[in-house]
């Protein structure tokens, strides 16, 4: 019998986590007599030799308005517990332990991929687990949208038409670069609501070739071009357009050369193809100088904002049906939205990477880098 409830919200914050505890809370306790506890900086938290120092109590009075608020009142961690490495070092045991320490029956959890796949470990060790997906890059399969992607979008798009018009003011090319590892979902919403002329994805393969001949195209057409950009997009250290920029600019070579490593879950760690394509851009068209080309990086502008209405609504359905769930005996499963409707995935399908799929005709008429 489920009676105590942890919170854990695990990989980059976004707008809506918040909302999500805020409806949980108060519907467990309205509706199943249930107490709710938070478990700061998730698995990280729930390893923690002072598993205690870490809690956070929620009730009716402590949650209210906290579905406004941004980010996550319970802190993050990447923390990968069941990496080949930490489960030699016995942490999942001692989560286990000291969930059992906590009086813990059962989880909610809120993430991403990454988070997911460690809830489903927990999931296989008996422990009830229900999951709500966050990502503002809108890659977890099983669900049309997220927490924080609406609120990123919303924001992001804005802060994208400011550039738009600087570029056109000062008549100079702009790039933008904006997360989204191996889905260009984001940068795909946010150049098309911002305006954009050219839009980079990691679904789309490009050629540096091909690139600078359409900023060229376009720079001569009107005099300024915007760009957005996934900051997942790869550049092949072959193309001999990179290979060129490279060979004339320091920072082209030090940065193509630079191993940034990986995360807790073994991601590459990303970071600086916008800077990148500005050299390769302002030695391709031949500029007269870099100051040509201006580039600009939203990534984490676009995670702690306070949600907009539709992270609210969504956070608040996630987290009615995720008690329900949980309460009905069902574990393993996130919550997520298809069309208007509240749906159940298991989790071994959500932790598939949802990619963008429009057609090519259809991706190219919005100004996607189409080969």
């Amino acid at each position: 019998m489920i009676k105590r409830v942890a919170f854990m919200t695990g990989g980059g914050d976004s707008a809506g986590i918040n909302s999500f505890i805020a409806a949980a809370v108060r519907h467990g306790i309205h509706t199943y007599d249930a107490e709710f506890i938070g478990i700061k900086e998730a698995f990280e938290g729930a390893a923690a030799s002072d598993v205690e120092s870490y809690v956070v109590r929620f009730n009716l009075e402590n949650i209210e308005d906290l579905e406004s608020r941004p980010s996550t009142v319970l802190a993050s961690s990447r923390f990968n517990p069941f990496s080949e490495k930490n489960k030699q070092a016995g942490y999942p045991e001692r989560i286990l332990s000291n969930l059992g320490k906590l009086g813990i029956d059962a989880v909610l959890l809120t993430g991403g991929n990454d988070t997911i796949k460690s809830g489903l470990e927990l999931h296989r060790q008996g422990i009830p687990v229900i999951a709500a997906p966050k990502s503002i890059d809108n890659d977890v399969s099983g669900t049309d949208t997220m927490l924080g992607f609406k609120t990123a979008v919303s924001f992001g798009s804005t802060a994208f038409r400011g550039t738009v018009e600087s570029a056109r003011t000062h008549r100079r090319i702009s790039i933008v670069e904006i997360m989204g590892r191996n889905a260009g979902w984001l940068a795909l919403e946010i150049g098309i609501a911002g305006g954009a002329d050219l839009i980079l994805i990691p679904e789309v393969p490009i050629t540096l070739t091909k690139l600078c001949a359409a900023v060229d195209r376009i720079y001569k057409r009107q005099g300024f071009v915007n760009i957005a950009v996934s900051e997942g997009v790869e550049l092949s250290v072959d193309d001999p357009v990179l290979q060129r920029a490279s060979a004339s600019s320091p920072v082209v070579k030090a940065m193509i050369e630079e191993n940034l490593g990986v995360d807790a879950h073994g991601n590459k760690k990303l970071g600086g193809v916008g800077q990148i394509l500005r050299r390769v851009i302002a030695v391709e068209l031949g500029l007269r100088s870099l100051e040509e080309v201006r580039t600009a990086d939203i990534g984490f502008h676009l995670r702690g904002l306070a949600p907009v209405a539709d992270d609210i609504l969504l956070g608040t359905r996630f987290g009615i049906a995720a008690v329900n769930l949980l309460f009905s005996g069902v574990s393993g499963m996130m919550v997520g939205v298809q069309g208007d409707k509240i749906v159940q995935v298991p989790f071994e399908q959500a932790i598939k990477q949802k990619l963008v799929d429009w057609p090519y005709d259809e991706l190219k008429s919005v100004g996607v880098l189409v080969q």
